[in-house]
């Protein structure tokens, strides 16, 4: 555009350029022009691998999914596409007293995951902003049940936990803890799915912990220092100046903590296989029966995709009431 201009003699920008230096700008413009559509080429094929991926095992199978909730596909055999089924296998969910016990264990295991991963995380990152003593180790520690294997998880934690030979359970005994009220874990009913959701915080601990911290290095220590001096004590400092800067992270994490929060197949799998009963049998491993135990293929699509409609429903919600607590 300045040369443009030059070429032009704005009079902004002095007098006209001589006709042999205008005619050479000219002859270079149009060939930068095009050097700029080889630039665009070469990064659509840079970028031509994630959307080839995409569209082969996130968008088209998304599509599928839909297409089979629609049809009879509910035997071990041919998709009967000439048997269209509407909205029968979503109406069919409403009528099933288990998987609507599974939708309702999924949003509890849902409260208590988000809750303790938030508030726990946050503690966390309070901490390792101080200056203490083997912060950079503390901070590698956090981090390896983030990439651990999770069978390997689950093994460890049922090992732990067992009510009868683990040791916890062993250290509560010899604190003189009667038999009667020691808890039983991951074989309680009522235990099993809170002990569960409390594993899962400690595995993903690490990326919301990790966040939190550089949300709180960028708080700026001048708004700390002026509310010492005006005698502000620690909570104050937190609810007026803390979480309001960092409010965007928490929000952030929060919205990808619930959304995550509805993905611990393989957790729950490696624990308890939906066990004692029914007591651990969230929405994601009914659905994984439903299509891979019962050969229920459509039921179970249609079970997935008014999962993922209820999760938006939650997220566009969140979204919605983010302004009365989100301060940018």
């Amino acid at each position: 555009m300045q040369a443009q201009a030059f070429i032009e003699g704005g009079p902004a920008l002095g007098p006209p350029l001589p006709k042999a230096g205008a005619d050479r700008i000219s002859r270079i413009l149009p060939k930068r022009r095009r050097g700029f559509g080889g630039e665009q080429r070469t990064a659509l094929l840079f970028i031509a691998p994630f959307f080839v991926g995409f569209l082969l095992f996130n968008l088209l199978p998304l599509f599928y999914s839909l297409f089979l909730s629609l049809v009879d596909f509910n035997t071990l055999g041919e998709v009967r596409t000439d048997r269209f089924m509407g909205l029968k296998n979503y109406l069919r969910i409403f009528g099933d007293r288990l998987a609507l016990a599974s939708y309702a264990r999924s949003i509890y295991f849902s409260l208590i995951y988000v809750a303790g991963i938030i508030l726990a995380s946050l503690f966390l990152a309070l901490l390792l902003n101080q200056d203490l003593f083997l912060r950079t180790v503390s901070r590698t520690m956090i981090y390896l049940p983030y990439v651990a294997n999770v069978i390997a998880i689950g093994i460890v934690w049922a090992i732990v936990l067992n009510p009868f030979e683990g040791p916890v359970n062993a250290l509560l005994k010899l604190a003189g803890v009667p038999e009667q009220a020691r808890p039983q874990w991951l074989l309680g009913v009522a235990s099993s799915l809170p002990t569960v959701a409390a594993i899962k915080v400690w595995q993903n601990l690490a990326f919301q912990t990790i966040v939190f911290l550089a949300a709180l290095q960028e708080v700026p220590r001048e708004l700390y220092e002026c509310a010492q001096i005006d005698g502000a004590g620690w909570w104050r400092r937190l609810t007026r100046i803390t979480l309001p800067m960092i409010s965007p992270t928490m929000f952030f994490l929060i919205v990808v903590t619930i959304i995550g929060s509805f993905n611990s197949l393989a957790l729950v799998k490696a624990l308890t296989n939906g066990g004692p009963g029914s007591a651990t049998r969230i929405i994601t491993l009914f659905i994984y029966e439903q299509a891979f135990k019962y050969s229920y293929y459509s039921y179970a699509t249609a079970q997935a995709c008014l999962l993922f409609l209820f999760i938006l429903a939650v997220t566009l919600a969140q979204w919605r009431a983010q302004k009365r607590w989100v301060h940018y």
